[in-house]
Protein backbone atom coordinates (compact mmCIF):
# COMPACT_ATOMS: atom_id res chain seq x y z
CA UNK A 1 0.00 0.00 0.00
CA UNK A 2 1.36 3.14 -0.83
CA UNK A 3 -0.66 5.80 0.72
CA UNK A 4 -0.08 7.10 4.49
CA UNK A 5 -1.01 4.30 5.85
CA UNK A 6 1.47 1.75 4.89
CA UNK A 7 3.68 4.43 6.95
CA UNK A 8 2.08 2.66 9.98
CA UNK A 9 3.58 5.80 12.20
CA UNK A 10 2.17 7.22 15.00
CA UNK A 11 1.14 10.81 13.15
CA UNK A 12 -1.37 8.85 11.03
CA UNK A 13 -3.23 8.01 14.47
CA UNK A 14 -3.09 11.30 15.72
CA UNK A 15 -3.95 13.45 12.06
CA UNK A 16 -6.79 10.78 11.62
CA UNK A 17 -8.38 10.62 14.98
CA UNK A 18 -12.14 12.51 14.41
CA UNK A 19 -13.04 11.37 17.91
CA UNK A 20 -14.86 8.18 16.00
CA UNK A 21 -13.58 4.66 15.72
CA UNK A 22 -12.65 4.25 12.07
CA UNK A 23 -13.17 0.84 10.48
CA UNK A 24 -13.32 -0.61 6.83
CA UNK A 25 -11.87 0.48 3.28
CA UNK A 26 -12.98 1.06 0.14
CA UNK A 27 -14.88 -0.60 -2.29
CA UNK A 28 -12.87 -2.97 -4.12
CA UNK A 29 -14.33 -2.01 -7.30
CA UNK A 30 -12.31 1.30 -7.48
CA UNK A 31 -13.75 4.64 -7.83
CA UNK A 32 -17.23 6.16 -8.72
CA UNK A 33 -16.20 8.65 -11.48
CA UNK A 34 -18.37 11.38 -11.17
CA UNK A 35 -16.51 13.94 -13.62
CA UNK A 36 -14.50 13.26 -16.58
CA UNK A 37 -10.65 12.96 -15.80
CA UNK A 38 -8.25 14.26 -19.27
CA UNK A 39 -5.48 12.43 -20.72
CA UNK A 40 -3.51 15.46 -19.32
CA UNK A 41 -4.02 14.56 -15.78
CA UNK A 42 -3.59 10.91 -16.15
CA UNK A 43 -0.06 11.24 -17.96
CA UNK A 44 0.66 14.00 -15.48
CA UNK A 45 1.65 16.23 -18.42
CA UNK A 46 0.36 19.07 -20.08
CA UNK A 47 -1.69 18.50 -23.67
CA UNK A 48 0.98 20.69 -26.14
CA UNK A 49 -0.17 23.88 -27.51
CA UNK A 50 -1.06 23.49 -30.91
CA UNK A 51 -1.27 27.74 -31.70
CA UNK A 52 2.15 28.14 -31.07
CA UNK A 53 1.21 30.33 -28.50
CA UNK A 54 2.50 30.21 -25.44
CA UNK A 55 0.04 28.37 -23.20
CA UNK A 56 -1.76 30.81 -20.19
CA UNK A 57 -0.83 29.55 -16.88
CA UNK A 58 -3.56 27.73 -15.01
CA UNK A 59 -5.71 29.57 -12.71
CA UNK A 60 -5.21 28.09 -8.57
CA UNK A 61 -8.75 26.07 -8.04
CA UNK A 62 -8.19 28.33 -4.17
CA UNK A 63 -6.38 31.20 -5.43
CA UNK A 64 -9.00 33.76 -4.26
CA UNK A 65 -9.29 32.08 -0.52
CA UNK A 66 -9.72 34.80 1.83
CA UNK A 67 -8.11 33.05 5.23
CA UNK A 68 -5.10 30.76 3.97
CA UNK A 69 -4.03 28.56 6.86
CA UNK A 70 -1.13 29.93 8.88
CA UNK A 71 0.91 26.75 11.17
CA UNK A 72 3.35 25.93 8.69
CA UNK A 73 5.04 22.24 8.27
CA UNK A 74 8.44 21.28 8.24
CA UNK A 75 8.45 20.63 4.38
CA UNK A 76 11.94 19.43 4.98
CA UNK A 77 10.94 16.42 5.35
CA UNK A 78 8.60 15.97 2.59
CA UNK A 79 9.96 15.24 -0.47
CA UNK A 80 8.77 17.05 -3.22
CA UNK A 81 7.05 20.21 -1.27
CA UNK A 82 8.22 23.52 -0.68
CA UNK A 83 5.65 24.87 1.84
CA UNK A 84 2.07 23.82 3.58
CA UNK A 85 0.81 25.17 6.53
CA UNK A 86 -2.68 24.03 8.87
CA UNK A 87 -5.47 25.87 10.43
CA UNK A 88 -4.50 27.56 13.19
CA UNK A 89 -4.91 26.33 16.81
CA UNK A 90 -3.60 22.93 15.13
CA UNK A 91 -0.25 21.31 16.49
CA UNK A 92 1.70 20.67 13.25
CA UNK A 93 3.41 17.08 12.97
CA UNK A 94 6.39 16.32 10.67
CA UNK A 95 8.58 13.33 10.17
CA UNK A 96 10.54 11.92 6.81
CA UNK A 97 8.19 11.40 4.09
CA UNK A 98 4.69 12.21 6.15
CA UNK A 99 2.93 15.39 7.74
CA UNK A 100 -0.20 17.24 9.00
CA UNK A 101 -2.44 18.12 12.24
CA UNK A 102 -5.48 18.26 13.28
CA UNK A 103 -7.82 20.93 14.84
CA UNK A 104 -10.46 20.21 17.10
CA UNK A 105 -13.47 21.69 16.45
CA UNK A 106 -15.82 20.20 19.58
CA UNK A 107 -16.65 16.51 20.98
CA UNK A 108 -16.12 13.71 18.00
CA UNK A 109 -15.61 16.94 15.20
CA UNK A 110 -12.55 17.80 14.21
CA UNK A 111 -10.42 19.25 10.50
CA UNK A 112 -7.15 16.88 9.55
CA UNK A 113 -4.76 17.43 7.28
CA UNK A 114 -2.13 14.87 5.98
CA UNK A 115 0.26 15.10 3.87
CA UNK A 116 2.53 11.95 2.63
CA UNK A 117 5.40 11.83 -0.23
CA UNK A 118 7.18 8.79 -2.02
CA UNK A 119 10.34 8.51 -3.15
CA UNK A 120 11.57 7.93 -6.30
CA UNK A 121 12.02 4.19 -5.65
CA UNK A 122 8.19 3.78 -4.85
CA UNK A 123 6.93 6.59 -7.15
CA UNK A 124 3.57 5.51 -8.76
CA UNK A 125 4.01 6.43 -12.21
CA UNK A 126 1.22 8.90 -12.55
CA UNK A 127 -1.75 10.65 -10.40
CA UNK A 128 -4.28 8.34 -12.13
CA UNK A 129 -2.34 5.66 -10.18
CA UNK A 130 -2.37 6.96 -6.96
CA UNK A 131 -5.98 7.60 -7.40
CA UNK A 132 -6.78 4.39 -7.95
CA UNK A 133 -4.99 2.47 -5.29
CA UNK A 134 -6.51 5.14 -2.35
CA UNK A 135 -9.84 4.37 -3.85
CA UNK A 136 -9.45 0.48 -4.01
CA UNK A 137 -7.45 0.78 -0.07
CA UNK A 138 -7.17 3.29 2.21
CA UNK A 139 -7.93 2.41 5.38
CA UNK A 140 -10.58 5.16 6.24
CA UNK A 141 -13.11 4.98 3.91
CA UNK A 142 -16.71 2.91 4.17
CA UNK A 143 -18.45 4.90 1.48
CA UNK A 144 -18.13 4.22 -2.16
CA UNK A 145 -14.86 6.26 -3.60
CA UNK A 146 -16.27 8.95 -5.81
CA UNK A 147 -13.63 10.64 -8.46
CA UNK A 148 -14.24 14.48 -8.25
CA UNK A 149 -12.98 17.24 -10.63
CA UNK A 150 -9.34 17.70 -10.71
CA UNK A 151 -8.03 20.80 -9.07
CA UNK A 152 -5.08 22.85 -9.68
CA UNK A 153 -2.97 23.34 -6.80
CA UNK A 154 0.51 26.29 -7.32
CA UNK A 155 -0.29 25.69 -11.06
CA UNK A 156 -0.36 21.74 -10.71
CA UNK A 157 -2.99 19.67 -12.29
CA UNK A 158 -3.96 17.27 -9.01
CA UNK A 159 -6.26 14.51 -9.38
CA UNK A 160 -9.10 14.43 -6.46
CA UNK A 161 -10.94 11.49 -4.53
CA UNK A 162 -13.68 11.80 -2.44
CA UNK A 163 -15.10 9.36 0.38
CA UNK A 164 -16.63 8.56 3.84
CA UNK A 165 -16.90 6.19 6.74
CA UNK A 166 -20.62 7.85 7.99
CA UNK A 167 -18.94 10.63 10.45
CA UNK A 168 -15.92 12.93 8.45
CA UNK A 169 -15.49 13.04 4.54
CA UNK A 170 -12.03 12.62 3.34
CA UNK A 171 -11.21 14.37 0.51
CA UNK A 172 -7.61 13.06 -1.13
CA UNK A 173 -5.34 15.02 -3.72
CA UNK A 174 -2.88 13.28 -6.12
CA UNK A 175 -0.20 14.58 -8.01
CA UNK A 176 2.16 11.76 -9.79
CA UNK A 177 4.92 10.50 -11.65
CA UNK A 178 7.93 8.21 -12.50
CA UNK A 179 9.80 10.17 -9.94
CA UNK A 180 7.75 11.29 -7.16
CA UNK A 181 4.23 11.00 -5.87
CA UNK A 182 2.57 13.43 -3.71
CA UNK A 183 -0.61 12.34 -1.66
CA UNK A 184 -2.67 15.13 0.11
CA UNK A 185 -6.00 14.22 2.75
CA UNK A 186 -8.12 16.71 4.07
CA UNK A 187 -10.78 15.45 6.73
CA UNK A 188 -13.53 17.23 7.66
CA UNK A 189 -16.80 16.80 9.62
CA UNK A 190 -19.71 15.00 7.41
CA UNK A 191 -22.03 17.85 8.62
CA UNK A 192 -19.73 20.39 7.12
CA UNK A 193 -22.06 22.26 4.27
CA UNK A 194 -20.73 22.03 1.31
CA UNK A 195 -19.65 25.68 1.42
CA UNK A 196 -17.85 25.10 4.76
CA UNK A 197 -16.04 22.34 3.12
CA UNK A 198 -14.90 23.79 0.31
CA UNK A 199 -13.14 26.50 2.49
CA UNK A 200 -11.19 24.38 5.00
CA UNK A 201 -10.13 22.25 2.48
CA UNK A 202 -8.65 25.38 0.46
CA UNK A 203 -7.65 27.52 3.70
CA UNK A 204 -4.59 24.74 3.30
CA UNK A 205 -4.49 23.80 -0.05
CA UNK A 206 -3.89 27.22 -1.09
CA UNK A 207 -0.53 27.39 1.21
CA UNK A 208 0.59 24.13 -1.07
CA UNK A 209 3.79 25.18 -3.14
CA UNK A 210 5.38 22.33 -4.43
CA UNK A 211 9.56 22.19 -5.55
Amino acid sequence: MRSYVAHGAPIAAVVLATGVALSGCADDEGAERTAPVSAAASSGAAEPSTTGEPEAEPEDTWGDVADPATVPLDAELLRGVEAVSIWEGATPQVEEGLGGGELVLGPGRSLALLVSTLPEVLAPGSSQAMLRDWSRVNGVTTSKVQELEPVVVDGQEMLRARGDNGFTVYDAFFLGDDQIGIEVVVATPIDFTDAEREEAIGQVMVTLEFE
